[in-house]
């Protein structure tokens, strides 16, 4: 299943990355892409079976992961009201959590850290409703809008990681034997997302962002964790950042 999904994610990702070829814009448009810096908030959403039953087991819940992303797009315009982005996001948080109804010995919880790390790479394409440039001059030159509003969605693959390490129950003792232990899975899952922001130009080569995302992105567990369902790695994004032309 993932290296279907692999190479589905793969094939169309080429496929977007051939639209700038394929569609110069018109003679006379700015035809200079740029690089846009993101910074901000990502709230996964946790859905499953899985999460839900660490919530039950642990005290732990999905809020608890609520924490920075960074991210940087690529971009290439194919016309005055549409671009193409190729987009790479770094996330990554860890929990402290124990177990729910149980301690040790000497009546301390039993703690483990959750680690969940996700690197989405994905390419996708943005209209822009009001294009990005209007003419004006008396030879038609084009000046950036302002604000550039944009919204699209893209595909791509997801690199995570999902770890726990610590002290952990063997409930197949009587009674339940305390064990440290670590467990780790990995994988490439597919992944999707929409996108709507505002660009708000500052000078001639650069503007601030003003982003907001959804991400959808799940993948079958195994490793360690083989048999307990799926990750959903779903989840919402609200970020700043900058734009610089070339």
């Amino acid at each position: 299943m993932r290296q279907s999904r692999w190479c589905v994610s793969a094939v169309v990702f080429l496929m977007l990355s051939t639209l700038p070829t394929m569609a110069q814009p018109p003679r006379g448009h700015d035809t200079s892409g740029a690089i846009q810096f993101r910074l901000g908030g990502f709230f996964p959403q946790g859905g499953g079976e899985f999460w839900k039953e660490n919530e039950e087991v642990f005290t732990l819940d999905i809020g608890d992961f609520r924490s920075t992303i960074f991210g940087i797009t690529f971009m290439m315009p194919v016309s005055n009201h549409v671009e193409v982005g190729f987009n790479a996001d770094f996330y990554n948080e860890t929990v402290v959590s124990a177990y729910r109804g149980f301690v040790d010995q000497a009546g301390f919880p039993i703690l483990h850290d959750t680690m969940l790390r996700q690197i989405p790479l994905v390419a996708d394409i943005r209209l822009l409703p009001g294009g990005r440039h209007g003419v004006r001059g008396s030879r038609s030159q084009f000046r950036v809008r302002h604000p550039v509003f944009y919204l699209g969605g893209g595909i791509g693959v997801n690199y995570w990681e999902y770890e726990e390490i610590g002290d952990f129950l063997d409930f197949g003792l009587d009674p339940p034997v305390i064990f440290f232990d670590r467990f780790i899975d990995d994988g490439f899952a597919f992944s999707a997302h929409a996108v709507a922001g505002i660009e708000l130009p500052v000078g001639p080569n650069w503007g601030l962002l003003f982003e907001g995302r959804y991400t959808w992105s799940d993948d079958e567990l195994d490793g360690d964790f083989a048999g307990l369902g799926s990750l959903d790695l779903d989840g919402a994004s609200a970020l700043v950042g900058a734009s610089i032309h070339f």
